[in-house]
């Protein structure tokens, strides 16, 4: 489900946000759980047959070299802010927990007391 589809986005965190301006909110989101974490080379020029190519797309590489510059990078983990954007679109708990490869309890904390939200209010 596409993010524009459902609720705004969540601000992105200062470290990432020339990633979400380059590449959106989608494909930044596809870009950190593919490749996060991982050293890579981001081309001027992009191949196809780059491992960022074949996850965001050629033109996306370009985008993203034209915003933070060509050469290497360590690509954020950026998992607090995809759990974000996933609770923006109505996945849950278990699924972003599962997406970005923490505990249901880390997710949760992430999140803040909406996400644990399934305990009735006694006083109302």
């Amino acid at each position: 489900m596409n993010i524009t589809e459902t609720r705004r986005a969540p601000e992105p965190p200062a470290h990432i946000a020339p990633y979400v301006a380059a590449l959106g909110v989608d494909d930044a989101v596809r870009f950190f759980l593919a490749l996060g974490g991982a050293d890579i080379y981001v081309p001027r020029r992009s191949s196809p047959r780059s491992i960022a190519a074949r996850t965001i797309g050629a033109g996306n590489v370009e985008k993203l070299a034209e915003v933070i510059g060509s050469g290497y990078i360590k690509v954020p983990l950026a998992r607090q802010w995809v759990a974000q954007v996933m609770q923006a679109r109505g996945d849950s708990l278990a699924e972003i927990a599962r997406t970005v490869r923490a505990d249901v309890a880390t997710v949760r904390r992430w999140l803040g007391p909406s996400a644990a939200a399934h305990q009735m209010d006694l006083f109302s």
